[in-house]
């Protein structure tokens, strides 16, 4: 189960990462409740990347992400 680097044939764990960062960057730029569904978004990607997580380091990875969604929650709570 190999990542096709044209993006063609992610792996489910590669998808639900992508799936997660896509989410977090379209979160940080806007604003109320589109940002809480894609942080929401995220949050499900990440439980579906920890979900078919097949090594400790995409284990690993996908906990990171998930700590990182909640920083720019935090962030973005003290911005506002």
């Amino acid at each position: 189960k190999g990542v096709n680097m044209s993006g063609t044939h992610l792996s489910g764990f590669a998808n639900a990462c992508q799936e997660a960062v896509g989410a977090v960057l379209h979160a940080i730029t806007t604003h109320g409740e589109e940002r809480r569904g894609h942080l929401s978004d995220a949050k499900t990607a990440v439980d579906f990347a920890l979900r078919d997580a097949h090594s400790g380091e995409e284990w690993y990875l996908a906990q990171h992400l998930r700590q990182g969604i909640k920083d720019v929650e935090t962030r973005l709570r003290d911005a506002s």
